[in-house]
Formats: C-alpha cells, sequence, structure tokens
C-alpha cells in the first residue's frame, strides 16, 4: 500500500533545539516552522498564520540548523504522528528545502 503523503511549505524557522542524534547515531533537529499567508477558500480570501512542528535528519538537520532566524525557506517533506503513543500530534519530517528571497 503506497499512498501519497507530501507536504509543502514556506515560512520561517524557529529551531527549538540544539544538534542532537538518535540512537542510530544520526544527526536531528526539531523547531517549528512560522507560516502566514493569504489563501483563497471558496472564493473569499482568508488570513493563514499557523506553527508547525517539524524534525529534520541527517545533512538535511545540519544544513537548517545554520539557517539565519530571518530567512524564508521553502520546505518539503511528509506528516507523520508524534510517536505511537501521540497518534493525533503530527509533525513534519523535512526532506528537502530552498531558500526564498
Amino acid at each position: 500500500m503506497n499512498q501519497r503523503n507530501h507536504f509543502l511549505v514556506e515560512g520561517q524557522l524557529l529551531i527549538t533545539d540544539s544538534l542532537r542524534r538518535t540512537p542510530a547515531g544520526i544527526a536531528m533537529i526539531e523547531g517549528w516552522i512560522i507560516h502566514q499567508s493569504t489563501q483563497t477558500e471558496s472564493g473569499i480570501e482568508r488570513k493563514v498564520e499557523c506553527e508547525m512542528p517539524f524534525v529534520a535528519l541527517g545533512d538535511i538537520g545540519e544544513k537548517l540548523l545554520k539557517t539565519p532566524k530571518t530567512q524564508g525557506i521553502k520546505c518539503k517533506g511528509f506528516l507523520a504522528a508524534r510517536s505511537s503513543k501521540y497518534r493525533q500530534s503530527m509533525v513534519l519530517h523535512i526532506i528537502a528545502f530552498e531558500y526564498l528571497n
């Protein structure tokens, strides 16, 4: 069963954790993506503001750690449950990113 789970968001990073290592020794950081935009829903413009938790592993995490706080970023990834215990709490796993102007 291969169902799609793609997520794309732009915003600014708020990294809340220093670089850590998973039990397997992989670099990992955690934080939040602060997003603000205007979206059209049913023909009506709506202001959207949200903060989404993220996790980034390996080289992606190490590179994101060097991102200035004011730098806009476009992140691509997938959503997953925070843990098997907290299945309703979602977190974005970043697998690619690019800086915005």
